[in-house]
């Protein structure tokens, strides 16, 4: 049950599971006053600081990178067997990840009967 205390303007500063004191108010979880809050200060939070900032942009990059891999090759302008073994072994173990955990449609590089 969440519970929020306002400041002097009426807006959120605070919030907690069980009400502290007089000051707090019950709020409903679906209330879009409480769910934009919350967004702020997690994303407060999140990226307090640069190297938050930084670790964030790394994450997208390999990302990126990582699609493009797939798409040059999808292309047919590299070949998955030209990378050096070391970066084929990264991008098995991360589409192998990925496809235990999320079911993104991602095409394989290679499939269970090709070797490297």
């Amino acid at each position: 049950m969440p519970f929020i205390k306002r400041n002097d303007h009426g807006n959120i500063c605070a919030l907690a599971k069980e009400q502290i004191d007089t000051t707090y108010e019950y709020i409903l979880p679906s209330m879009p006053e409480l769910q934009e809050y919350a967004s702020q200060e997690l994303a407060t939070i999140k990226h307090a600081s640069p190297l938050s900032a930084l670790v964030d942009s790394d994450k997208a990059i390999a990302r990126v990178t990582e699609d493009l891999i797939h798409l040059l090759i999808e292309k047919h302008v590299i070949l998955f067997t030209e990378l050096p073994q070391a970066v084929q072994q990264k991008l098995l173990d991360r589409e192998k990840l990925r496809a235990e955990h999320v079911n993104t449609g991602f095409v394989p590089f290679m499939d269970e009967n090709d070797s490297l």
